[in-house]
């Protein structure tokens, strides 16, 4: 089914037609009783927003219980009656994103005039269920320094969640949750998914084909979800969360963007660096290179208020606008980076074929001294990379009664960077992406005990690169459009690796990237004695289409006499044809009871099911599905056949306990247990079969000279199917099932005063059939379906993971000033593959983002105002300080023995190394950056010795056996609000990331075939080496001082 605006606005008529569907609401509950603790029924309950004056009315059915599931996230008033009893009001009520609030109220006797006023200003404690979860609202958001202003720093602020090296945006993700999978996180904004993430690169390669990336702008930042002045706060729900969520088994991150209120506010700001105000990179410094251009105006503005047209229409308390624009012009200095070139004696050498030396001259030319005698030399540079981004928000509500209120939202973003290509200095990549999107909501209480929700979406992200070939540190620039067989300079793709030593990589593979989104949430919530009962279900349609290129050309060497002598280890040429439109589509519904079996004591359970059929394409070009999942007998199935039979039995079970222990305010005392079933899409792989047969053909060569020639390329068959196969083959077991986690926790929070609390929790996981992918050359293992050069990548259930945490978070709102979230993680997450797309090595061990210790503080101070002294009242007053602390243990690192294909299977296999006796693993070597080295002398690679036969096996070092650095950073802010007149005002801030300067060192060389003086070596600093994020956000660079300068009304 196309997607079409028709639809579109048909489904659009739909919606708002209909009642409405779960999203990030808020829900308020309690028990009204008397002096004796029996239950008032009938009493009427009426809820009243502050900042719109919406209000909400209804009242306790027999049981006393009155629910009101729909709330926005803000501040309420609580007004509670019955016949004969004196009213209650309960003020500064704050309800957060998704939170579930238990309020009992207990009247006194008395007449109708007699009003009790309660302060409800306390911190809000979950008693209803065992979710584990954190709430961060706009105020904490507008002053902790946010590097880049981008989620990614207020994320981290989560017990359980860490940043870990992500391959780039659409590719994997940057998050780990507890334990799980980077690509197993859920990103929702206003009820709706976000994860909308693919991008351009390798075909049909990357979890965001699935929908298991959130959607990124191309600079790694979320602007494209929501810039952050249109925040209105998100929950970050990490373990054992209800059945209404989960459809995938990582965080759930729930984002809900800012509404009008009844007064006209807004802000205009604009956030400066530049580099003369920063620190030098340690690579810069210690390669000589002074500071690069760095240049941020990150600019924009919001506005927000009641719909008034004077004459016209009187809006207020029913109709809301809220607008916001950012616009972000940057440059980012890119720090000094070791690349691996060809060497001047292999360019100089005559006798080498004159094509291949215009591919070798297409590199930078290497520095003086640096020949490593093999064909390769070194090449130290670093430069700066412009990028652009804008982005703009409008969200509209409307209030037609207590009963029936809708809103939409719509966004635009767009976004470019430049960047160079890290094999290849001289290569620039240009990369531009595109995401518009608008989300209808709808809240519809059917009677006082009957709430319905509905949220529709439409999400549309286009992503597109491209390469060039340019004259950078000297490079010759190559004209692809003399290679035989490029027709098409600017669509071809052309890959040349020199793969050995510290590899020379030249990858030019422009492509373009378009994802459409539909998806509709539905919930209807009961109350029924003392029972809360959600139903709901959500529906997910994404199709992405990707351009390929006509003409594929990959050459690669594993020797300089290869290279001389221009016979390629092997030369790849292929072809691709028809469309592509994968088409994934998700169902899932739920049914969640909150039982408040006594006023202490609630349970909650519930049940969800999730079906994930195999994609199929939107043009009927589906890629081909295999018989089995043996390497050695497998064939291509029929055209039309499922990548994998659609799994029906994913239901998942939820379960939670929440019991008040000591319900004093202030020194409320809440144990939670809960646990339950998560299943993940399942789909990270699905999109890659469009790179190989039946939409590719190839012919490979070895031993051949490059490049091809027009009549090898004019051999490249047309795409078929036909046994021997003429092209790699990319498949799913056909009987794949779906991964899955199993999740537990336990809770103690402890209530501090009216403004603080303590929580310690254990939280423990297990994944099982999680998926791993595999690379083999069948024909070696007697499958003559395959040609001797046609690999398999197969995809199946085959991996396993375990996680266990201690998890202690202390929390103060604001109060006097004083605002803090801090938390520590212990943890230790083992698995024996640690992601989806590739493994090389299957071996238990610490995870690849095995994270063991984890400190986050932030913290706002507001001085104290209001000073009888004049003089110290201007002064002093309007001050903040802001603090942001951030420590974490190093990552493992995996050392590499040796490196070869398997003879057997035809896949890469990474040998680990034994370890020597008597050798420290870790040295102090004052010649390299840190400091600090792993020990070369430490490891040895594996060999064994058979009929005078010597070959590489695995040795007992261990996968992730040693660990990399930590990770230490304290970002400050100082501002001072300037009060103009009544509410308007201009804030200047100054801001300050790694104030200390403190050097954070990243990747370490930890092949062994790098030799003595690069191993163990770290080869730059942290932010450089992340991905995905704009090294200039990152955790781990140089000092950077921001200014800003914001006008707010």
């Amino acid at each position: 089914m196309r997607f079409s605006v028709e639809r579109a606005l048909a489904l659009s008529c739909v919606v708002l037609s209909s009642s409405a569907a779960f999203a990030q609401s808020a829900q308020l509950s309690g028990l009204v009783r008397d002096a004796a603790h029996a239950v008032i029924p009938n009493a009427t309950v009426s809820v009243e927003n502050v900042d719109t004056h919406l209000r909400w009315q209804g009242e306790t059915n027999g049981a006393g219980l009155y629910v009101v599931p729909s709330l926005e996230p803000g501040r309420y008033t609580v007004k509670v009656s019955a016949s004969g009893f004196a009213p209650q009001q309960i003020d500064s009520v704050k309800l957060d994103v998704a939170g579930k609030v238990s309020l009992d109220v207990t009247l006194q006797a008395g007449g109708d005039s007699q009003i009790v006023t309660v302060n409800g200003g306390n911190v809000v404690m979950n008693t209803t269920d065992a979710t584990v979860s954190t709430v961060i609202d706009s105020n904490f958001v507008n002053n902790i320094p946010l590097n880049g202003r981008s989620f990614q720093s207020l994320l981290t602020a989560v017990p359980g969640v860490a940043l870990v090296p992500s391959s780039g945006p659409g590719v994997s993700g940057e998050l780990t949750v507890n334990g799980q999978r980077t690509e197993g996180n859920y990103f929702t904004v206003d009820g709706v998914a976000a994860n909308t993430g693919a991008s351009p690169g390798t075909i049909g390669y990357g979890a965001g084909f699935g929908g298991q990336t959130p959607n990124e702008t191309v600079l790694g930042t979320t602007q494209s979800l929501l810039s952050i002045d249109a925040l209105q706060e998100f929950r970050a729900t990490t373990s054992s969360y209800s059945a209404q969520y989960g459809r995938t088994p990582g965080g759930q991150f729930d984002i809900v963007s800012r509404a009008g209120t009844d007064l006209i506010h807004g802000t205009a700001y604009d956030y400066l660096r530049n580099e003369v105000l920063d620190a030098n990179n340690t690579f810069n410094n210690r390669n000589k290179v002074g500071r690069l251009a760095e240049r941020q105006n990150d600019f924009g503005g919001t506005v927000g208020g009641p719909i008034w047209l004077p004459h016209l229409y009187d809006g207020r308390s029913k109709s809301f606008f809220f607008f916001s624009y950012e616009g972000l012009r940057l440059r980012t200095p890119v720090a000094a980076t070791l690349n691996g070139v060809p060497s001047a004696s292999l360019r100089g050498d005559t006798t080498v074929n004159a094509t291949l030396r215009s591919v070798l001259n297409a590199y930078p030319v290497p520095d003086a001294g640096t020949d490593r005698g093999n064909g390769l030399a070194t090449y130290t540079a670093a430069y700066s990379s412009p990028s652009n981004l804008d982005s703009s928000s409008l969200r509209l509500d409307h209030s037609f009664s207590d009963r029936f209120r809708i809103f939409g939202r719509a966004a635009y973003t767009t976004s470019s960077i430049s960047t160079r290509n890290s094999g290849n200095f001289a290569v620039l990549n240009a990369s531009k992406g595109k995401t518009r999107l608008i989300t209808l909501g709808a809240t519809n209480v059917i009677t006082p005990r009957f709430v319905n929700e509905l949220r529709f979406n439409l999400t549309g992200n286009d992503a597109d690169s491209a390469a060039t070939l340019t004259n950078f540190g000297g490079a010759t620039p190559l004209s692809l459009g003399g290679l035989p067989g490029y027709a098409n300079p600017t669509q071809d793709s052309f890959i040349f690796n020199i793969f050995y030593d510290l590899h020379a990589l030249t990858y030019v593979a422009p492509g373009a990237t378009r994802q459409r989104q539909i998806n509709v949430v539905d919930t209807l919530t009961a109350s029924v004695g003392r029972h809360t009962l959600h139903f709901g279900f959500d529906y997910r349609r994404l199709l992405t289409s990707q351009s390929r290129p006509p003409l594929y050309e990959f050459a690669y060497v594993l020797s300089e006499a290869e290279l001389r002598a221009n016979t390629m280890t092997a030369i790849i040429g292929q072809k691709y044809s028809g469309a592509m439109r994968p088409t994934y589509e998700n169902y899932s519904a739920f049914v969640q009871d909150e039982w408040k079996t006594t006023p202490r004591l609630s349970l909650s359970y519930g049940v969800r099911w999730d079906v994930n059929p195999a994609p199929h394409d939107d043009a009927g070009n589906d890629p081909f599905a295999v018989t089995s999942a043996d390497p050695a007998t497998l064939a291509v199935a029929n055209k039309g056949t499922k990548l994998w039979q659609t799994r029906y039995g994913n239901v998942a079970p939820r379960f939670g306990i929440a019991y008040q222990a000591h319900q004093t305010p202030g020194h409320e005392t809440i144990l939670r247990l809960g646990g339950g079933l998560f299943y993940s899409l399942g789909a990270a792989n699905a999109s890659q079969g469009y790179g190989g047969l039946g939409s590719s053909a190839t012919i490979s060569t070895v031993g051949a000279a490059f490049p091809l020639t027009q009549t090898q390329v004019d051999t490249i068959p047309a795409p078929n199917i036909a046994a021997p196969y003429a092209a790699n083959v990319y498949a799913t077991n056909p009987k794949l099932s779906s991964p899955y986690s199993v999740q537990w926790n336990a809770a103690v929070e402890q209530g501090l005063g009216q403004s603080q609390t303590l929580k310690v929790t254990y939280v423990g996981s297990v994944g099982r059939q999680l998926y791993l992918s595999k690379q083999y050359l069948p024909y070696y293992l007697g499958n003559r379906n395959f040609s001797a050069s046609s690999y398999l990548y197969l995809t199946t259930n085959g991996a396993s993971a375990d996680y266990h945490s201690l998890q202690v978070q202390f929390e103060r709102r604001l109060s006097r000033g004083l605002q803090m979230l801090a938390s520590y993680t212990w943890a230790h997450s083992l698995d024996d593959a640690s992601n989806n797309l590739a493994v090389y090595t299957q071996l238990r061990g610490p995870s690849d983002f095995d994270v063991r210790n984890n400190f986050e503080m932030a913290l706002t101070y507001e001085v104290p105002s209001g000073y009888r002294n004049a003089v110290a009242n201007a002064v002093l007053s309007h001050w903040s300080f802001v603090s942001r602390t951030t420590a974490r243990s190093g990552l493992p690192i995996d050392l590499i023995g040796y490196t070869t294909i398997g003879g057997g299977s035809g896949a890469q296999l990474n040998y680990h190394p034994n370890m020597v006796a008597g050798q420290p693993i870790y040295v102090q070597d004052s010649t390299v950056p840190s400091g600090r080295r792993i020990n070369y002398n430490a490891f040895k690679a594996a060999t064994t010795a058979a009929g005078g036969v010597t070959a590489y096996v695995e040795g007992n070092s261990g996968r992730n056996s040693v660990r990399g650095y930590d990770a230490v950073e304290q970002n400050l802010a100082v501002q001072r609000d300037f009060p103009i007149y009544h509410r308007a005002g201009i804030l200047f801030r100054m801001e300050a990331f790694n104030l200390l300067n403190h050097a954070i060192y990243g990747s370490v060389y930890n092949n062994l075939a790098t030799g003595a003086t690069l191993f163990g070596t770290t080869s730059g600093t942290l932010n450089n080496q992340l991905g995905g994020l704009n090294s200039l956000y990152q955790t781990g660079g140089p000092r950077s001082l921001q200014a800003a300068l914001k006008f707010h009304f």
